[in-house]
């Protein structure tokens, strides 16, 4: 009896550890959030604790911590260095909302992501950031020369019209997709700037050019006027972007027109911005739609036998195979510009540039898949299974097609399409219109036919 009422009081140590467990999905996130790091003490506690994790960490999120200036380059300084090389190849999100840090901070960032293929999404909301042209300038050239693909400076409201003038002239990275400017000090003398950026005027952009297909600029005094040479940017010379917001811009009066005016302006603006957003969408898909076709269609079409008829020697016949090939399918005797022709016809949406680009794809065999089974499981190269289909009742069961090449999902059903989980087959179909430059409508240039 007495032995049975203490071995109740005993504490179950299963229990505690369960309490403590991390959970799978949180062990490759570093979060240390509000938790009073201050300068490089604090960066140099943050450093202890990426190299105390197990597992590779690639997202670290350190918001609301008074690093300031020294803190946020002593960290950087770490990543950039030969003992921090490991954390530079698995770090894919930043986040550094709220950290008190300044020029010389943003100008270790900078440094950091030059050259950078791995990391993708980069938040330095509300900081101390000011319109230094030099520090701007290492920013848009470091974003060009990395693979980021999302970049937040929201509510840094020193940077001003300044930042526009001194940024946005700079930066033509193509695999940027995603920019918030939102709360950023700007008014109406900007609006031209950004006009000139999006749609990509030679005489006001000297250098930059937008591959943008997210934009957002809330909470600024851009005005009514400013709203509307952004619209007339993306209908006028931008087919990439899809999504814009511009909220809260009316905050200052237009002059000379009454309050209800500018409402309604305003309106007028947000119903045409909507309009051309639509028209790049149904573009957008028109695109991709017809780059899959193309491509599927010239793969068999494009990459033939090197000893085809057409190259065969006139001293020796070509092997009945051969003669029976050309014979059943004229097609491939054809010239070449007959065949582009030809081809050309199942994509005509697609500019010359694209379609070209396609068929130097379809045509080299070293784009091609491999058929082989890959020899160990690659977790990172298969998708999850959708729970509600009876295949994926169970969350995390890996699915694999047929062959074992773990590159599709069963049915094309996977946690992917609810934008829970990342497809990968999605991912890889994103980085062939990336590559082929189809990831927008793309129009004839003069001279091209």
């Amino acid at each position: 009896m007495e032995h049975h009422a203490s071995s109740r009081a005993i504490p179950n140590p299963l229990s505690s550890t369960k309490l403590q467990a991390v959970p799978l999905s949180n062990r490759s996130h570093l979060n240390r959030v509000e938790e009073g790091l201050h300068g490089t003490t604090g960066a140099q506690k943050i450093i202890y604790q990426l190299n105390s994790q197990r597992s590779a960490v690639t997202k670290l999120t350190l918001n609301h911590n008074p690093l300031g200036d020294d803190g946020v380059s002593h960290l950087f300084n770490y990543l950039c260095s030969t003992s921090g090389s490991r954390h530079r190849i698995a770090l894919s999100e930043i986040s550094l909302n709220s950290t008190d840090f300044g020029g010389k901070g943003l100008q270790a960032i900078s440094d950091y992501i030059r050259g950078n293929e791995v990391l993708k999404a980069l938040w330095l909301a509300s900081n101390a950031l000011l319109p230094d042209p030099v520090v701007l300038s290492s920013l848009a050239s470091a974003i060009n020369d990395s693979r980021l693909r999302f970049l937040s400076l929201t509510s840094n409201n020193q940077l001003g019209d300044a930042f526009v003038e001194q940024f946005l002239p700079f930066l033509r990275s193509r695999h940027l997709h995603e920019l918030h400017i939102n709360a950023v000090g700007l008014t109406g003398r900007s609006a031209p700037a950004i006009g000139a950026w999006i749609s990509g005027n030679p005489q006001r952009n000297s250098d930059g050019a937008c591959y943008l297909q997210i934009f957002k600029s809330s909470g600024n005094s851009l005005g009514v006027n400013g709203v509307w040479e952004i619209v007339r940017a993306i209908e006028r010379g931008n087919w990439g972007i899809t999504r814009v917001e511009v909220y809260a811009n009316q905050l200052v009066p237009s002059p000379g027109l009454p309050d209800t005016e500018t409402e309604d302006a305003m309106k007028d603006a947000e119903r045409a911005l909507h309009r051309v957003l639509m028209r790049n969408s149904y573009w957008k898909r028109q695109t991709e739609k017809e780059a899959l076709i193309l491509l599927r269609y010239s793969r068999p079409l494009l990459m033939h036998r090197k000893s085809s008829p057409i190259t065969a020697s006139s001293s020796r016949p070509a092997s009945p195979h051969l003669r029976t090939t050309t014979s059943l399918f004229p097609f491939y005797a054809l010239p070449n510009e007959l065949k582009l022709y030809i081809l050309g016809l199942l994509a005509p949406s697609l500019s010359s540039a694209q379609r070209m680009r396609i068929y130097n794809h379809a045509s080299d065999p070293s784009t091609l898949p491999c058929l082989l089974p890959p020899l160990r499981r690659d977790p990172g190269k298969g998708c999850l299974a959708d729970p509600s289909s009876l295949l994926g009742s169970s969350v995390g069961f890996q699915v694999m097609n047929p062959n074992g090449s773990g590159q599709r999902c069963v049915d094309g059903k996977c946690m992917g399409a609810g934008n829970s989980l990342l497809c990968r087959r999605e991912e890889e179909r994103n980085k062939f219109f990336e590559a082929m430059g189809c990831s927008a409508y793309e129009p004839e240039r003069d001279g091209q036919e």
